[in-house]
């Protein structure tokens, strides 16, 4: 079943050698952890097991839940190839692989991307690599809100910088929507502005006193004095 290859790569951001690789013996569906250690490498019709070409490309990568539902699903069923083909007294080839063929051989790597490309050609899609899927599995993370450093384990990217420079401009989109979706958080009316506005602006006037509060009488006059020469 080459099209549940494409799952660890869509959503996990899996190389396709990595993905052809993966051994169960790496692969813990308990605590829904996969561990990158080891690829399956073409040239030609020559396939050979390799390690990562970097340090960062050895990690262990935390499976999301369908991913890691599916991987169960096809534990079963290559069980069940297993002992169908033992029960007929054939051969079954121990890889210890977890995508293999119904005889337990590897995938060659060049057959996954020919069978991706398939449909692709018939429903006359934009080109798209099997290798692209990976990027998909980053767009997501981006989407969601992970942060470009926290997403950079997932890829196996030796740097930041790569990381940074791979996604930037699916990044730029992303801060504009969320720039966006800031601008509809309800806020003040314009017209409710302008009343605070203009009520800090009233004007103010002294208080009263109790001096000046005070009713003013007044003062009656009893008449000038008279001068002794008049």
């Amino acid at each position: 079943m080459p099209s549940l290859n494409y799952s660890p790569s869509v959503f996990r951001g899996l190389r396709r050698s990595e993905a052809v690789g993966l051994p169960w013996a790496e692969t813990d569906l308990t605590l829904g952890t996969v561990h990158i250690s080891e690829q399956l490498v073409a040239s030609s019709y020559d396939v050979w097991e390799d390690k990562p070409k970097m340090e960062s490309g050895e990690r262990t990568i935390k499976l999301d839940s369908e991913t890691r539902t599916l991987l169960q699903l096809w534990c079963e069923r290559q069980d069940m190839e297993r002992a169908k083909r033992k029960a007929h007294a054939k051969s079954w080839k121990r890889t210890g692989l977890v995508f293999t063929w119904e005889v337990g051989g590897a995938y060659h790597p060049e057959y996954l991307s020919q069978v991706f490309m398939r449909p692709i050609k018939r429903l006359g899609l934009p080109p798209v690599r099997l290798h692209d899927l990976r990027h998909c599995a980053a767009t997501l993370l981006l989407a969601a809100g992970l942060h470009m450093k926290a997403m950079q384990t997932l890829p196996g990217h030796s740097s930041y910088s790569l990381t940074a420079d791979t996604y930037t401009s699916v990044l730029s989109q992303f801060e504009e929507a969320q720039a966006e979706a800031l601008a509809l958080v309800p806020r003040r009316s314009p017209v409710r502005r302008d009343a605070l506005r203009n009520r800090r602006r009233r004007p103010t006037f002294p208080r009263k006193t109790a001096r000046s509060a005070r009713r003013r009488v007044p003062i009656r006059s009893h008449g000038r004095p008279k001068c002794p020469s008049e």
